[in-house]
């Protein structure tokens, strides 16, 4: 987004303007709602948007595509990095950076998702989440006769403060590696036929 463009209202959709309420609740709802497994593909899409707007349209597809493509543009960049964050295991830890860094009151004060996500993937150094996330992208030094001990701790620190996985991202880290190491196999094959 611009410095100069103002907070989005909504997305237009073949002409069409939709009003929504982006407030990063109702942004974290729909987010939830998305990740349901429990629901019909036409159910998940019409009840995720009606956190952002009233009167879902009949037709949600096109609507949320346009929404996805508002609140999340650089999702398929990102989708192959780690998971660094959790709305729900972080919280505690994200309204106190919120309020010990900026003064914002998440529990209390409003705030568009747009505002929420720039200050969190800004947030300056001296908060608990701050210090937590140094810890989850840290990367282990390589070992040597001197840092075992930093290692050590490092690991333990990794290992604690762990975004948890969801039964749901594990099966599909699963699905993921399978698939990587079938992939491999199939090469490897493809490349022994050729030499005899």
């Amino acid at each position: 987004m611009k410095l100069q463009e103002r907070l989005p209202e909504g997305v237009t959709v073949n002409g069409k303007f939709f009003r929504m309420d982006f407030d990063f609740r109702n942004v974290l709802r729909l987010l939830d709602e998305m990740a349901r497994d429990d629901l019909l593909p036409e159910a998940k899409l019409y009840r995720a948007l009606h956190c952002l707007m009233k009167h879902p349209p009949r037709d949600a597809a096109p609507v949320m595509e346009a929404v996805k493509g508002l609140l999340f543009p650089e999702t398929k960049q990102n989708a192959k990095k780690d998971k660094i964050t959790d709305f729900e295991q972080d919280a505690d830890l994200i309204r106190a950076a919120f309020l010990q860094s900026y003064g914002i009151n998440l529990w209390r004060d409003r705030l568009s998702w747009f505002e929420f996500s720039s200050l969190l993937a800004c947030m300056p150094e001296g908060s608990r989440y701050s210090e937590i996330l140094g810890i989850r992208t840290r990367p282990m030094p390589p070992a040597t006769k001197w840092n075992a001990e930093e290692r050590r701790w490092l690991a333990e620190a990794k290992a604690r403060y762990s975004v948890h996985m969801t039964d749901k991202e594990r099966a599909q880290q699963m699905a993921d590696g399978l698939r990587s190491v079938a992939i491999s196999l199939l090469t490897l094959a493809e490349g022994g036929g050729a030499h005899e």
